[in-house]
């Protein structure tokens, strides 16, 4: 099962898998705004538990869509929310709000991820997820 994250809803809070909560963990702040993704480059190590902390510092609703993901067990979670889930479609987050995304990178490559909110891609919202062994 997916989910899609839009974290202005209440869902039942989860627990993290052991994993994300390792002491190795990768801990990077995504910041939101128009119209780009800071970092652009999200460098990730294979096999060690990431969490990707998202602040949307723009004025308007942004989106997180990495295919890579989709596949992937996560955990986000907001002030109020832990959702765990087999896979994630993509993260909303309006303006001034914070999530963070969980998981453990499971193949090397190099994956686009970009802002699928009408428009944004096209005006250079993306960006790349490298995972490096």
């Amino acid at each position: 099962m997916r989910v899609t994250a839009v974290l202005c809803l209440a869902v039942l809070g989860v627990t993290l898998p052991l994993a994300a909560r390792a002491s190795t963990e990768t801990t990077l702040r995504i910041e939101m705004r128009e119209f780009r993704f800071l970092p652009a480059t999200i460098r990730l190590t294979f096999g060690r538990p990431v969490t990707l902390r998202f602040v949307n510092s723009g004025q308007l609703a942004h989106q997180f869509d990495a295919r890579y993901l989709r596949g992937l067990p996560i955990a986000v979670s907001d002030e109020s929310t832990r959702v765990e889930a087999q896979g994630l479609d993509f993260l909303r987050l309006q303006p001034g709000g914070t999530a963070s995304l969980q998981f453990l990178p499971r193949r090397p490559g190099r994956f686009a991820f970009a802002c699928t909110i009408e428009g944004h891609r096209e005006a250079g919202m993306t960006g790349i997820i490298l995972i490096v062994r």
